[in-house]
């Protein structure tokens, strides 16, 4: 497992490849998405559903046809489309209850995340291991907030989360879009 924490300059690299051009305007669409989900979570966190539900619904099928064309003819060579369409569908067809569920997964990543981030405290005792502790108590109570919350915390919380996300994920393409041009005037 590699412990290094990646230098600056290797994640711009890796951004600047992967976006080019377009960091500007994926950056802006970012925050004004994450903007209007903060505004408004719960079309958001519809939003999100819809989206999740669409990824599942295209793995579905997706799969099917790997199964036909590797002429499958077991029941469970057909199970894993069968799961993914009928995640989709329902998902769609019952949006609260796909929110629900985007609620749960939420909590179980901030557990994850917390156990993570107390474990890598004492790894990396030298370089910030308050803030892995800090992130950690911070990821404890977003997990107990959703916990006690749930079901129709969802509607709200994950709406907001993700518009927070968005948010950060949108200013940190532009730092980072300014640090490539920093580097190469």
């Amino acid at each position: 497992m590699n412990n290094q924490i990646p230098d600056l300059s290797t994640v711009v690299e890796a951004e600047r490849k992967m976006f080019g051009k377009y960091v500007l305007p994926i950056a802006v669409v970012l925050i004004i998405i994450g903007i209007f989900g903060l505004l408004s979570p719960v079309i958001l966190s519809a939003a999100t559903d819809g989206v999740l539900a669409a990824l599942l619904i295209i793995a579905g099928f997706t799969w099917f046809i790997h199964s036909y064309q590797m002429h499958q003819h077991h029941l469970a060579d057909w199970l894993k489309p069968v799961l993914l369409l009928a995640t989709g569908g329902v998902m769609i067809a019952l949006p609260n209850a796909g929110i629900a569920a985007i609620g749960l997964m939420f909590i179980l990543y901030f557990v994850m995340d917390a156990y993570r981030n107390f474990t890598q405290s004492n790894v990396h005792a030298g370089h910030g291991r308050g803030w892995f502790i800090f992130s950690g108590v911070i990821d404890v109570v977003i997990a107990i907030l959703f916990f006690v919350t749930w079901p129709q915390g969802s509607l709200i919380l994950v709406g907001i989360f993700v518009g927070v996300n968005l948010i950060f994920d949108g200013v940190i393409l532009l730092i980072l879009r300014n640090a490539v041009s920093g580097d190469h005037k």
